[in-house]
């Protein structure tokens, strides 16, 4: 029996993701930072794009640029964890994807709340 393509094991997901065009910098322990590209969100976690390698099942220190709800030009910092769930080459940068590992009560109510206003489309 062969295993699962990969794209259809990243697209299994419990959640749905909506797209977004949000801006992050990943953190690494020994101090070096990667800009990264928020592709997707859904409620358990994010989609991320960078020229730098993650490895799957490792957690990731992030600080996400997102929108204020009320004032879509003022970008407010998200600190979260992510756990790195896969990792694919896509042209010269890294799709990632993973789950949140640790994103603090205030961050995840805001996250949850852009979630839930993607998902109705406003």
């Amino acid at each position: 029996m062969s295993a699962p393509h990969l794209d259809q094991q990243i697209d299994a997901r419990r959640e749905p993701r909506y797209t977004v065009a949000w801006r992050a910098r990943i953190e690494l322990p020994d101090g070096r930072q990667y800009d990264a590209k928020v592709r997707d969100i859904s409620e358990n976690g994010i989609g991320l794009q960078s020229d730098y390698c993650a490895q799957a099942r490792s957690n990731l220190q992030l600080t996400l640029g997102v929108p204020d709800l009320e004032d879509p030009t003022h970008v407010l910092a998200v600190p979260a964890t992510l756990k790195v769930m896969f990792v694919v080459m896509q042209g010269h940068d890294f799709r990632i994807g993973g789950v949140w590992a640790n994103i603090g009560p205030q961050a995840q109510h805001f996250l949850h709340q852009w979630v839930r206003r993607l998902r109705l489309g406003a």
